[in-house]
């Protein structure tokens, strides 16, 4: 009788609340990240496999599909500028943890992708684990000096292994809008390379997803993924115009896009 008790309590309080039905979905989100991540750690082990970025592919399978269960539905323009096996610097403007959902969605395993993030998820559990066994880059934020030859070990990589490296410019997520200012550390990357820079903008997530309105609901994101921005002989002295003409054309594709389903809703 308790149990029975206690289920009506939580499907009432599921269907009531909205701050209940946020922490349930988004608990969920974090037990389905820790259950793709220990399937990948393990499938990698008991297949011996190196790391490699070609170790994401089961996490990019089952992220996809997750669209489907929040009820997410994606609409992505310029995708053919990412389906080239060719290196390139990926900027994305950051949102929130749900970000991996969109980002599976332009993501290739077969093309060498590989994520730039702090280096404290490494010791998120199984979640740590499987980023360091599909080849995450990792930087120290805290200690510039590490950072710095940290990033230049990915220039040495990025044309030996044709590596597309997606980052987040602005270092930490935004759940306020528009965007925070860029770091330079992806530009210093694409210009010391010289492969270009394709900026990718994510509509806003803020009629279906709310950390702070505790809004957790389906819907539809804008993906925009721009034209390529030639770096090719460019050096450090243009990186502070570069970053400008970047982040500038990425607020105004942001603006124009969340105000295209803003509308529609």
């Amino acid at each position: 009788m308790l149990l029975w008790s206690l289920l009506i309590l939580v499907f009432a309080l599921y269907f009531l609340s909205n701050t209940f039905r946020y922490y349930v979905k988004y608990g969920l989100y974090l037990l389905f990240l820790t259950v793709i991540s220990t399937v990948t750690v393990f499938w990698v082990i008991l297949t011996c496999r190196p790391k490699s970025t070609e170790n994401s592919r089961f996490a990019n399978w089952a992220l996809v599909k997750l669209k489907y269960f929040y009820g997410w539905e994606f609409e992505i323009h310029g995708k053919e500028y990412l389906m080239k096996d060719e290196p390139c610097v990926v900027l994305m403007n950051h949102q929130s943890g749900l970000d991996l959902i969109g980002l599976m969605e332009i993501w290739n395993w077969r093309y060498h992708c590989a994520v730039v993030g702090k280096r404290s998820l490494m010791y998120f559990g199984m979640f740590g684990l499987a980023t360091y066994l599909c080849d995450t880059i990792f930087l120290d934020r805290f200690d510039r000096a590490k950072a710095v030859q940290q990033m230049n070990a990915v220039v040495d990589q990025i044309q030996s292994k044709k590596l597309k490296v997606f980052v987040f410019p602005e270092g930490t997520r935004n759940h306020e809008g528009s965007m925070l200012p860029f770091k330079k550390g992806a530009f210093h990357i694409a210009v010391q390379s010289q492969v270009p820079i394709i900026p990718v903008v994510f509509s806003s997530y803020k009629s279906m997803y709310s950390k702070k309105n505790k809004i957790f609901k389906g819907g539809k994101i804008v993906i925009t993924c721009l034209p390529p921005v030639s770096t090719s002989g460019l050096s450090k002295d243009n990186i502070p115009e570069l970053l400008e003409s970047v982040r500038n054309a990425m607020i105004e594709t942001y603006n124009r896009t969340s105000d295209v389903k803003d509308k529609s809703e």
